[in-house]
């Protein structure tokens, strides 16, 4: 089973929005035999997990083939996108995710997994016949990170191979049947260029970014919380950061709508972390947004409980602080040596600040 094409541990909340865009764009590692132009290969399926078989794929439709693994943070968060695809384009686009066996990766997790999501994983999902769809297409382009996608076009030809975020820029030219491999390869480096001069501007003229940003986002909406968190996490540094606020509240809102516990984490870590710059925090903002991840997670995530555990520290609300941050702890595995002791050094921390502030210290 491939690696993620973005590195996730316990630990890691949130990326630089350049970073991030790295992540969306990577190129393959290895040699490649099926490019964009050649044929789609056939899909070997052992078991259909959701929605219905596809026996074959038919021509005059557009297909859109996923890879992803449940143990992969990027695919799961891209999931509710993926069923905005399938839902806006239902009836001329079938969205398959293909996944195989791997140690961390059984069918029995694929299968709970699907049930949890409910519609948040509303397309197609398909367990691999040992392999079989995962060589023939994953290995044969060369792929090295998920989740990755294969559009194939009405004719039944690969159109594109890249990371699924990019499908709002590629399937309109495909279902329009304008297919230039070459033009649809630059398509999405010609966003993520506009993507970079909004964040280059956040730095010397916020308005600009924030009218740049805006334009961006009315032409590619599912771009919104992207640009929202890159905003975010440059305003919050500014020494008036009144201007991170209401984008904080946008992608709030837009995040419990979606039921994205991560993005929810997102935001309330750019505010309270103590590594980052932001100098006067919005707490309020930052603890309804950890409460509603918590929530969102029934209290089942150990670094989402961490995220809210660091809010009530930043309010000097020490005892509930020690007792969420008791609760992460309690939720590492014992193998994970480092992501312990670093979580139970919190608690060690919120427990001495306690004491000293029970001494009127």
């Amino acid at each position: 089973m491939p690696r993620p094409s973005t590195k996730e541990s316990l630990l890691n909340r949130s990326v630089s929005s350049f970073v991030l865009l790295a992540a969306l764009s990577f190129a393959p590692l290895g040699a490649q035999d099926l490019v964009a132009g050649k044929p789609a290969p056939a899909l070997h399926i052992a078991k259909w997990v959701k929605g219905e078989a596809v026996a074959e794929l038919k021509k005059d439709h557009v297909y859109v083939v996923e890879f992803w693994a449940t143990w992969c943070g990027p695919c799961i968060a891209g999931m509710p996108h993926l069923s905005e695809v399938q839902k806006h384009h239902q009836g001329a686009v079938t969205v398959i995710g293909v996944t195989n066996e791997d140690e961390s990766n059984q069918l029995e997790d694929v299968e709970a997994m699907v049930k949890e999501k409910g519609d948040t994983m509303a397309y197609t999902v398909a367990w691999d016949d040992a392999g079989k769809t995962n060589k023939a297409w994953f290995e044969a382009a060369g792929q090295d990170g998920i989740p990755c996608c294969f559009v194939v076009d009405k004719t039944g030809t690969i159109a594109w191979i890249g990371h699924p975020m990019w499908l709002d820029v590629i399937l309109p030219d495909v279902l329009a049947g304008k297919v230039d491999v070459k033009a649809l390869a630059e398509k999405p480096a010609a966003v993520e260029l506009r993507l970079q001069r909004v964040f280059l501007a956040a730095q010397v003229k916020p308005q600009t970014a924030i009218e740049e940003a805006a334009a961006l986002c009315k032409e590619y909406p599912f771009l919104a919380t992207q640009v929202d968190m890159g905003l975010l996490s440059f305003f919050v540094a500014a020494e008036d950061p009144s201007l991170a606020w209401p984008i904080g509240e946008r992608a709030f809102t837009r995040a419990v709508a979606s039921k994205d516990a991560s993005v929810l984490n997102g935001i309330a870590w750019t505010i309270v972390d103590p590594e980052g710059s932001c100098k006067k925090p919005n707490l309020e903002l930052a603890m309804k947004a950890a409460a509603k991840a918590v929530e969102l997670t029934t209290r089942k995530d150990p670094s989402i409980l961490d995220t809210l555990a660091r809010v009530h520290a930043c309010k000097g609300e020490w005892d509930l602080a020690i007792a969420v941050q008791k609760e992460a702890v309690a939720l590492i595995p014992e193998e994970a040596t480092e992501a312990r002791e670093q979580y139970e050094g919190t608690q060690k921390e919120y427990e001495a600040k306690a004491k000293a502030k029970a001494a009127g210290k």
